[in-house]
């Protein structure tokens, strides 16, 4: 928020005139392609470049930097690696099992932080916030998995509002939200060594209007819509032999041309024009290929095998079957406290430590999220570029304390930025044993959690809770 009390006037300033070319009354024509660099945008005919250099990802995926591809475990790794969704996890004993996920994240107030990294500090990014919501479904060897990502940042809020042209309607400020989706399935091959997925990715733009109000609830005006879809796929080696895994995915460019469902349409020329701003003609995410490996260290093994409580012999499982009100239970009840009281057996203490590389392509004719703002060209994703993670993770304290740690490359995607290396952070922390009502295993532990992550003009920190395995 804009409120001259609280914020700098230089930074009002900055804001009030953004919007105001956003939101201007002037007619605009078209200028033909987009020009050099540092000129004025006079043409629709650009793409803005969706592509995200800070990690944002789940607590544990962010305290070792992203370095997650080849780790692939759970609904979390679907953005990484869609071959994550087949491979089961140790602590599974039924023929079908899934797994929900859901975090928070909140990156700092961006006064003073180059969040682009493209060498300019202090544009108002105000309210950014981003969430994860998504889950995967099991049936042996295959699984499906689908998981969704949400970012929604204000751009700014003016003194007075502005009218929106060709319309009694005016609002007050502009929230972007971009909303990433990937859809996959996989199979684990070679008694779940070798695993193999694929899906698609979709992505969704939207420029809103937000009405001046002096009430909580403002009913938001669409400006701009777009929305793309791509493919991708994955490959994860996980042998039960050796405490190491492999994996790799290749995601495909994600491009689309802006909707007709917005406020701003299309004139004679082919521009969609507000005032002084020529809005872009489509949004896209590049091409990325990352692969990387995992190796897991001290007392716990890596790859463990997975086992189907149905597969248990019968004379195994039959001392641990209960006799309630005379009547024996079913041999899959003795089987599965047979195979927890496996699983519970295994040492804990472990330390993984995991690499990768992520190339990510280069977007024709683009800018960023800021140049679109401040209608400077400041071409971006000119060529492509690589970030390199690394990080680790330990079990110091058996079912009480998980540990993380990595470092991440960052490159940048303009002219005039540079790369920034960055450092993570984060824990888990066992808080109570307890099966919610019967909800689940009388011996289940619960988690919390946080992470950290800061480099050059930028800092971000995340909660979440959840099942401790």
């Amino acid at each position: 928020m804009c409120i001259p009390t609280r914020q700098s006037p230089r930074r009002c300033a900055s804001v009030a005139l953004g919007l105001s070319l956003f939101l201007g009354a002037l007619e605009g024509r078209a200028g033909g392609p987009l020009g050099p660099q540092g000129s004025r945008i006079q043409t629709s005919d650009y793409g803005v470049d969706l592509f995200q250099g800070p990690v944002f990802a789940s607590t544990r995926i962010t305290g070792i930097s992203g370095a997650f591809t080849p780790i692939s475990e759970g609904p979390d790794g679907i953005p990484f690696n869609p071959a994550a969704v087949s491979l089961r996890p140790a602590y599974s004993t039924t023929r079908d099992d899934y797994e929900l996920t859901a975090s928070f994240t909140l990156p700092a107030s961006v006064e003073g932080t180059d969040f682009d990294n493209n060498g300019q500090v202090g544009f108002a990014y105000d309210d950014f916030v981003w969430m994860t919501l998504g889950g995967l479904v099991q049936t042996r060897h295959l699984g499906f998995g689908i998981i969704a990502s949400f970012q929604n940042y204000e751009l700014g809020v003016l003194g007075e509002p502005v009218p929106i042209p060709n319309s009694d309607e005016v609002i007050s400020a502009v929230t972007v939200r971009i909303l990433k989706l990937d859809s996959v399935a996989s199979y684990g091959f070679f008694d779940d060594e070798l695993h193999i997925g694929a899906g698609l990715r979709f992505a969704a733009f939207y420029a809103i209007g937000l009405p001046a109000s002096r009430g909580i609830i403002r009913e938001e005006r669409l400006l701009l819509n777009a929305n793309a879809v791509g493919a991708q796929a994955g490959a994860l080696w996980a042998p039960k032999s050796l405490p190491l895994r492999v994996g790799g995915a290749f995601r495909s460019p994600v491009v689309q041309t802006t909707g007709d469902d917005g406020r701003i349409r299309e004139n004679e020329d082919g521009d969609r024009v507000v005032g002084n701003m020529y809005l872009p003609n489509r949004v896209e995410l590049p091409w990325e290929v990352e692969a990387g490996v995992a190796v897991q260290f001290w007392k716990r093994p890596f790859n463990i095998a997975w086992q189907n409580e149905d597969d248990v012999p019968e004379a195994e499982s039959e001392p641990y079957r209960r006799t309630i009100r005379g009547k024996k239970e079913p041999s899959y009840k003795g089987a599965r406290r047979l195979l927890k009281k496996r699983f519970a057996e295994i040492p804990r203490e472990r330390v993984l430590i995991s690499f990768t590389a992520l190339f990510s392509g280069p977007v024709r004719d683009a800018v960023g999220l800021e140049s679109m703002l401040s209608q400077t060209i400041e071409r971006s994703g000119e060529s492509a570029v690589v970030a390199l993670r690394s990080g680790v993770e330990a079990e110091v304290v058996p079912t009480w304390l998980v540990l993380r740690a990595g470092s991440y490359l960052e490159p940048t995607r303009f002219r005039a930025g540079q790369r920034r290396l960055h450092g993570t952070g984060g824990f888990d922390v066992r808080v109570v044993r307890w099966s919610v009502f019967g909800l689940f295993d009388d011996d289940t532990l619960f988690r919390l959690s946080g992470a950290v992550d800061g480099a050059r003009d930028y800092v971000g920190w995340s909660v979440g809770a959840g099942v401790l395995y």
